[in-house]
């Protein structure tokens, strides 16, 4: 059984990477100033609402392997992060900004991309490398 510890270290991990990820794919968008900005509030949205949804995520999918559990693993992903946006729109008159919705699916796909490499045999491989070359 995995610590509750390590699923949160790699929950927190994966939360900071898809910030760091989405503000460089922005910032090959566009080299400007706006690309702190876009992480200044990303950030804070990954840690509180993305951690989680990504442990509900974990959660509902524990039971079920393979490819079937990535794959709604990454649904629910992707349709908490369109609830994100989308409700407050949908509360009020105005209309749906698509950055603010692709930004949203963005962030959200590549936090699972990034845990589930963590999840893999391969990241724990590369860590235990990384662990046997301490110096002691």
């Amino acid at each position: 059984m995995i610590g509750v510890s390590y699923i949160i270290i790699r929950k927190l991990v994966s939360a900071v990477m898809a910030c760091l990820l989405v503000m460089f794919i922005y910032f090959l968008v566009e080299q400007s100033g706006f690309v702190i900005l876009i992480g200044v509030y990303l950030l804070p949205i990954l840690l509180i609402y993305g951690v989680p949804s990504s442990i509900l995520s974990d959660f509902v999918t524990k039971k079920i392997s393979g490819l079937l559990r990535g794959s709604l693993a990454l649904f629910i992903h992707l349709f908490l992060a369109a609830l994100f946006v989308l409700i407050p729109f949908l509360e009020t008159e105005r209309s749906l900004n698509s950055f603010f919705f692709i930004a949203a699916l963005l962030s959200s796909s590549l936090f699972w991309c990034i845990d589930e490499f963590l999840r893999s045999k391969r990241a724990k491989d590369i860590c235990q490398k990384i662990d046997d070359m301490k110096i002691y």
